[in-house]
């Protein structure tokens, strides 16, 4: 099982960044599950603070051998990902 965050625009937006931050980091210090990003409704692109925080959650949820996953990422979020061979580093589900 996995517990599922479904993520919207203003989440990722520069106001609701530190919200969507203490968000996720809440979850993660509570669960003994993965966690899955559910990008579906994200419109736009992610900036690298943004990458910054999903790199974080990766780091936090793999020192206790848990899994951050994303799911429904749109084309140019995937380009970006693989542009930067975050593709390789976390897990991107359809």
């Amino acid at each position: 099982m996995a517990i599922v965050i479904e993520i919207k625009n203003n989440d990722l937006s520069f106001d609701g960044l530190s919200g969507f931050r203490e968000r996720i980091m809440s979850t993660i210090s509570h669960t003994k599950e993965d966690v899955v990003l559910d990008f579906t409704e994200i419109s736009m692109s992610l900036d690298s603070a943004t990458i910054g925080e999903l790199m974080k959650f990766h780091s936090a949820l793999e020192s206790q051998d848990l899994q951050l996953q994303i799911r429904g990422v749109n084309k140019l979020i995937r380009t970006v990902f693989r542009l930067n061979k975050l593709d390789t580093i976390l897990h991107l589900i359809d």
